[in-house]
C-alpha cells in the first residue's frame, strides 16, 4: 500500500500513547520517506512530543470520548489530506471520526463490531489474553509491514532532560548511579485506579534495603499531583535519600535515562521509562502482566505479580477481589531488583 502521508489517532491516555510507538517505529521504518502525524489530547501529548519518528502533533482541545468532541478531529483529518489514518483503539466514536473524515484507508481495531466503518480491521477478541502494544501492532500486520523489534520508544524533550539534570546536580546525584523509584500513578482524566498502586509503607521498605544492601543512592520522584504519596514514603525512610518531589511527564522521562534502575507501578511514567532505555522493575497488583507488563525484548526489565482472578475485562472491570495484603511482597521486588543490577 503506498502511503506518502499517514496519521495516528490515538487521543488517551498516557501509558495507551506509549504502547503505540512500537507501531509507530515500524510504519516509519516502512515508510522512511512519508510524513507521520499524530492526533492527541493534551493530557497524553508528553508522550511523543519530541518523538523524532513524528512530523506533526495536532492537539485535540478537551478531548473526551463523546461525539460532541469529533469535529475537531474529523476537520484536523481532512485538512491532512492523508493516505491512511491508523486508529489503535477500540472507540467506535473515533471509528466514526475517521470515516467522516473521508480518509481512503482507515485501518483500526475492530472488537464486538465496533471497527466496522473501518477498510482494514484488525479483530480483536476480548477472550484471548495479548499485550496492548501487540494488539496495536496488529494494524500494521494486516496492510502486510513487518513488526520485527517493534519496542516502545520515548524520548524526553531537551529543556526536560536540562531540567532533569540540574535536579540530579542539586541533589548531588549527576555523577553517581541511583535508583529512582516512582510510588504514584493509576490515574488519568478517563479513570482513578489507586489499587494499582503498591503501599508506601512497600516501597519505604524496598528504598532502605536498596541503599543498605545495594549501596546505591535512591531518588524519590512522582507525577504532578503525587505530592501526598511522596510525602507517605519520604515519610518512613529514616536514612538520606534524595525527594525530587512531583515533576511533569519528561522529566520524570529524563531522570530515567540517566538512572541505573527505574521502580514504578503499573503506569505511564513506568512505559515511560522502558521506552527511555532505563532497566526498569514493574510491580504489578490488579493488571495483568500479559495485557500490560513493561513492552521490551532483552533482559533489562523484570516485572513483579502474584497472580489472581484477573477481570476478564481486564483494568477496566476494576479490582474487586484484589488486595495488596494477597500481592507483590518487598522481598520480591528486591529480589527482582538486585538481579536486575547485578546484569
Amino acid at each position: 500500500m503506498p502511503l506518502h502521508s499517514l496519521a495516528l489517532l490515538k487521543p488517551c491516555c498516557f501509558g495507551d500513547v506509549m504502547f503505540t510507538t512500537p507501531l509507530l517505529g515500524v510504519l516509519r521504518r516502512a515508510h522512511p520517506e512519508s510524513r507521520i502525524d499524530y492526533l492527541v489530547s493534551a493530557y497524553a501529548r508528553p508522550a511523543i512530543e519530541a518523538n523524532p519518528l513524528l512530523d506533526n502533533r495536532f492537539e485535540i482541545p478537551n478531548f473526551k470520548f463523546q461525539i460532541s468532541n469529533l469535529s475537531p478531529i474529523i476537520r484536523a483529518l481532512r485538512a491532512g489530506s492523508y493516505d491512511a489514518v491508523f486508529v489503535p483503539d477500540r472507540s467506535p466514536l473515533l471509528c466514526l471520526a475517521a470515516f467522516l473524515s473521508g480518509v481512503r484507508h482507515r485501518v483500526g481495531l475492530n472488537s464486538g463490531g465496533r471497527g466496522l466503518l473501518y477498510t482494514h480491521r484488525a479483530p480483536v477478541s476480548p477472550r484471548v489474553i495479548r499485550h496492548e502494544a501487540d494488539i496495536y501492532l496488529d494494524l500494521a500486520r494486516i496492510i502486510g509491514v513487518p513488526t520485527e523489534f517493534a519496542a516502545v520508544e520515548y524520548t524526553p524533550p531537551a529543556n526536560d532532560r536540562k531540567a532533569g539534570l540540574a535536579a540530579l546536580e542539586e541533589t548531588r546525584l549527576a555523577d553517581k548511579p541511583f535508583v529512582l523509584i516512582h510510588p504514584g500513578g493509576g490515574r488519568n482524566p478517563g479513570m482513578a485506579f489507586d489499587a494499582k498502586r503498591w503501599p508506601p509503607p512497600h516501597f519505604a521498605q524496598l528504598a532502605l534495603g536498596i541503599m543498605r544492601e545495594a549501596g546505591l543512592a535512591v531518588a524519590l520522584v512522582g507525577g504532578l499531583g503525587d505530592e501526598k504519596i511522596l510525602d507517605g514514603v519520604s515519610g518512613l525512610i529514616n536514612i538520606p535519600f534524595a525527594n525530587l518531589g512531583p515533576r511533569p511527564w519528561g522529566q520524570i522521562g529524563a531522570l530515567a535515562e540517566r538512572c541505573a534502575l527505574y521502580i514504578g507501578n503499573d503506569t505511564g511514567a513506568t512505559h515511560m521509562a522502558v521506552g527511555a532505555g532505563a532497566r526498569v522493575v514493574m510491580i504489578l497488583g490488579p493488571s495483568d502482566p500479559r495485557r500490560y507488563g513493561p513492552y521490551c525484548s532483552g533482559n533489562r526489565v523484570a516485572y513483579v505479580w502474584r497472580e489472581w482472578n484477573v477481570p476478564q475485562a481486564g483494568v477496566r472491570a476494576g479490582a474487586r477481589g484484589f488486595s495488596w495484603d494477597d500481592g507483590a511482597t518487598v522481598e520480591e521486588a528486591m529480589k527482582a531488583t538486585m538481579e536486575l543490577l547485578r546484569q
